[in-house]
């Protein structure tokens, strides 16, 4: 089924900005609680010296997100919304998705010019620690699927889904990507300075393509293929390919 993301069902608007904030702050705490509890019970004996541990990234990643998209999809309910309506889950049109993907392939090409060019790595240290802690343990597909499937469905459901729906206004929504993105670049902060300009700029991009598209699902794609990329040069500089 495709949904006319923007259409407000009568009578029942999108949650207010304070509310919005409220229950994305929520989700993100009861997932990190739950993650926490799966966490102790799965590997509870097992001691880490990463301090990017693959394995709790993993562990974390799938035990997270599903509460986390679980509460937003409740609290869509409450405002008498389907929750793939309010969290703009629709069938983006094959233009879009073309688009989409040569502005990810642009966004990719310039983002590693940049880090050539200013002399830093492709590959952030703790990526490689991510990979190589997961792989000496044995979850290296777990992890690649964390990164590449399960966080990206997770940031984009909460940023571009479910906060753009509660901060959006008619003739704001310029000032909605804005703060979004500067938002989700904070969370990032395992990024150095350049590294956050740069999931900031990637968070204009996918906000300007949710707002166009009216679709989450495109962010997603595109988020994917973000990650994919990412995932791609770490197996290769871990593997001592280069």
């Amino acid at each position: 089924m495709i949904f006319n993301t923007d259409q407000i069902p009568s009578g029942h608007p999108a949650w207010g900005i304070p509310a919005t904030i409220a229950w994305l702050l929520f989700s993100f705490l009861l997932g990190t609680v739950v993650a926490t509890l799966v966490f102790a019970a799965l590997q509870g004996d097992r001691a880490s010296t990463f301090t990017y541990d693959g394995v709790v990234i993993t562990i974390g990643a799938f035990a997270s997100v599903p509460v986390q998209v679980g509460v937003l999809s409740y609290a869509a309910m409450l405002r008498h919304w389907a929750p793939a309506g309010y969290l703009a889950l629709n069938r983006p049109r094959p233009g879009e998705i073309v688009f989409a993907v040569l502005c990810i392939i642009a966004f990719i090409i310039a983002s590693d010019l940049l880090l050539v060019v200013s002399g830093r790595a492709l590959v952030p240290s703790y990526q490689i620690e991510a990979y190589q802690s997961a792989k000496d343990a044995g979850w290296l597909i777990g992890l690649l699927l964390a990164v590449i499937i399960v966080a990206p469905i997770g940031e984009e459901i909460a940023f571009r889904g479910f906060l753009y729906r509660g901060l959006v206004r008619p003739g704001y929504e310029k000032l909605t990507i804005v703060v979004i993105a500067t938002a989700w670049a904070l969370l990032h902060i395992q990024y150095d300075w350049l590294g956050m300009v740069q999931i900031f700029a990637a968070g204009l991009l996918l906000g300007w393509v949710r707002w166009a598209s009216r679709s989450t699902t495109l962010t997603i794609l595109m988020h994917v293929m973000i990650n994919v990329e990412a995932m791609i040069e770490t197996a290769i500089k871990a593997e001592g390919l280069f």
